[in-house]
């Protein structure tokens, strides 16, 4: 599906005119549907560890205690074995428990995350690497976070997607959506309990 199957999709739904166009389009309600399915595609991004979405960081040390940006693009660490450093799997800390620690060079076994940036505990060793399995934010097809064509399609699941887009048009326009709203809810579930390449 494209951003024009799926408006279309939903046209069908709601009982509005299936349109031909959708981001050339002049009709304001052509600029709700593309606002409301960017807002469904974040929703889906953030909710689920993708596999689509996933991703592969490699820090490099420096010998110092440095901070290392993940990227504007990050969204998140993915769940399970998130980060390794050779054989070691390298674990959380609050920052009540990093408040504790001197920075020490080592091999890292603790990471702190804040924001889009992440400190190591010990740090790494001058060109020493560390693998970051992350998801990123960007779900659409041009490599974004928001449609830009028409001909644009989503990296997670294009049905859950308009599933997700009707929800939220229904629920905008005073509609009926709670059965909807449940289906989308059961389609995610579903999805989510394969999808995720950590569980693979």
């Amino acid at each position: 599906m494209t951003l024009l199957t799926i408006a279309q999709g939903l046209a069908k739904n709601v009982g509005m005119a299936v349109p031909d166009v959708v981001i050339s389009s002049p009709g304001r309600e052509w600029d709700e549907v593309i606002e409301m399915s960017n807002l469904a595609g974040e929703e889906l991004a953030r909710r689920v560890d993708w596999g689509a979405l996933q991703t592969t960081a490699t820090l490099t040390g420096d010998g110092t205690n440095k901070v290392h940006a993940l990227g504007v693009n990050f969204s998140r660490i993915s769940a399970g074995i998130g980060m390794v450093v050779g054989t070691t799997f390298v674990r959380p800390l609050t920052r009540a428990e990093w408040g504790s620690l001197t920075p020490v060079e080592g091999t890292p076994r603790y990471f702190l995350l804040e924001g889009n940036n992440v400190t190591l505990w010990p740090y790494l060793a001058n060109a020493e690497t560390l693998t970051v399995e992350t998801q990123t934010k960007l779900w659409c097809s041009n490599g974004t976070a928001a449609w830009a064509a028409d001909s644009d399609t989503s990296n997670v699941d294009e049905t859950l997607m308009l599933k997700g887009l009707i929800v939220r048009w229904r629920r905008q326009k005073g509609m009926d959506y709670a059965d909807y709203e449940a289906e989308y809810e059961a389609g995610l579930a579903d999805l989510a309990s394969f999808d995720d390449r950590n569980r693979l």
